[in-house]
């Protein structure tokens, strides 16, 4: 009998807890899907025409929101920006100020990853999956692959896109892109995309 009452009470522990993770799994996905520097990132994001999920799904996919990240090809920070981008970027802001380091620093890196995908986003002409590509696979790759008609730049046609990398790439930042809305996004908020 007493065996019978600690089994019983198992099952009713273990359908408490589901109970709890169910009614509160926004909780449990923002665990998995963090949205540091929300501040930051809305007030760029909003500076810029950017969705401010969009940002903290590249952030995520890019340096799971690392400020000291750096990739095998060199690409540093939050938003993962190469230097030659870095230094490209700062001169179309006159900003003579910069140093390379600065794409470590938290402020910088936002600033510049969101000013580079908002013009990316414009010279695309407001494709989404077209500007993830770019800034993923390099501008001149993209214009490339749309030029030779080797993707037609539609998101639901990614297989296309001839690196394998940025083809992930985009796939991941657009499920990211989703969760962050879904997790984060108020009731009635505006839609940016």
């Amino acid at each position: 009998m007493n065996f019978d009452l600690k089994k019983v009470l198992f099952i009713l522990l273990v359908l408490i807890v589901l109970g709890l993770l169910i009614s509160n799994y926004k909780i449990f996905l923002k665990v998995i899907y963090p949205l540091v520097y929300k501040d930051l990132i809305f007030r760029e994001a909003a500076n810029k025409g950017l969705d401010p999920y969009l940002v903290a799904a590249v952030i995520y996919a890019e340096s799971k929101f690392d400020p000291h990240a750096t990739s095998n090809t060199g690409a540093k920070g939050l938003m993962q920006i190469m230097p030659k981008t870095g230094k490209w970027i700062a001169k179309m802001k006159s900003d003579n100020d910069f140093s390379v380091s600065d794409l470590y620093t938290v402020k910088k890196n936002i600033e510049y990853g969101c000013w580079y995908l908002a013009w990316l986003y414009k010279r695309f002409d407001r494709k989404l999956a077209v500007t993830l590509a770019a800034y993923n696979g390099g501008l001149g790759n993209v214009d490339k692959w749309l030029e030779n008609d080797r993707w037609d730049g539609k998101h639901k046609n990614a297989d296309q896109i001839p690196f394998t990398q940025t083809k992930n790439y985009v796939n991941r930042v657009m499920k990211f892109y989703d969760r962050y809305k879904f997790i984060y996004k108020e009731e009635g908020e505006d839609s940016f995309f």
